[in-house]
C-alpha cells in the first residue's frame, strides 16, 4: 500500500470499529438491547466501512473477524461463518477466530463444522474452560451426548460458570431421557425454556 492508502486504511477502521464498539456480541452470548433500524443501519454502515478496509488490504484477518461479528449481530449466520472461516485461512489457528464459527456452525445446524472449528480452538488453548464448553455443546447438537459428557465435565471440574453448569444439565437431562437433542442453539435454547417453564 502506498502511504496514502495507509492513512485511508487505518482511519476507515477506526471509524468502523467506533460505530460497532459496544453493539456487537461478545463471548458468544446474546446482546441485550433489540435491533432497531437506526442501530441496523449504523452497522451496515461499519459493513460498508470494513469492506473498504479489506480492499485495501485483502489479508486484515482482524477486519474480517469483525465483519463476521457484525454480521452476527445482525442474526445473519451464514455471512459471519463465512467470515470468519475467510479470517482463519488468512491467519490460521486464532482460538476467537475459530470459536465464533463454530458458534455460528451451531446456529446453523452445521454439527460437524462446529465440532471442528471447536476442536481447532481447544488445540489452541487447552486449559480454556469456555472452549471446552463451547466444544461440549457442539457434542451435543450433533448428538453425540457421552462426548458432550465427558467434554463439559472437564469444563466444569471446580468452576463456578452458570452457563456451562447449565449446559451440564442439558446433557445430563438428554442422557437420561434418552432423546435425541436439536441440533440448533436456538432450538435447544427453545427446548430448554419450554421443560424449565414445564417443570
Amino acid at each position: 500500500m502506498t502511504p496514502e492508502q495507509i492513512e485511508e486504511h487505518n482511519h476507515t477502521f477506526e471509524q468502523a470499529v467506533e460505530l460497532i464498539k459496544s453493539e456487537i456480541i461478545l463471548d458468544g452470548r446474546p446482546h441485550a438491547s433489540g435491533l432497531d433500524q437506526p442501530l441496523r443501519s449504523k452497522l451496515e454502515r461499519a459493513l460498508e466501512l470494513f469492506a473498504r478496509v479489506l480492499e485495501l488490504n485483502s489479508e486484515n484477518w482482524s477486519a474480517m473477524w469483525l465483519v463476521g461479528k457484525v454480521y452476527q449481530r445482525l442474526s445473519d449466520y451464514s455471512a459471519a461463518f463465512a467470515s470468519f472461516v475467510q479470517a482463519d485461512k488468512v491467519h490460521p489457528l486464532q482460538p476467537d477466530v475459530l470459536r465464533e464459527a463454530s458458534i455460528c456452525a451451531m446456529y446453523m445446524g452445521r454439527s460437524e463444522e462446529a465440532i471442528l472449528y471447536a476442536r481447532n480452538a481447544l488445540e489452541c488453548q487447552p486449559t480454556n474452560r469456555g472452549l471446552h464448553a463451547n466444544l461440549a455443546l457442539a457434542f451435543l447438537l450433533a448428538g453425540r451426548v457421552d462426548e458432550a459428557k465427558i467434554t463439559i465435565d472437564k469444563a466444569t471440574a471446580g468452576s463456578a460458570d452458570t452457563i456451562a453448569q447449565t449446559l451440564g444439565r442439558m446433557i445430563d437431562h438428554f442422557i437420561a431421557v434418552g432423546r435425541k437433542p436439536p441440533n440448533t442453539t436456538a432450538a435447544l435454547e427453545d427446548y430448554w425454556k419450554k421443560r424449565s417453564r414445564a417443570s
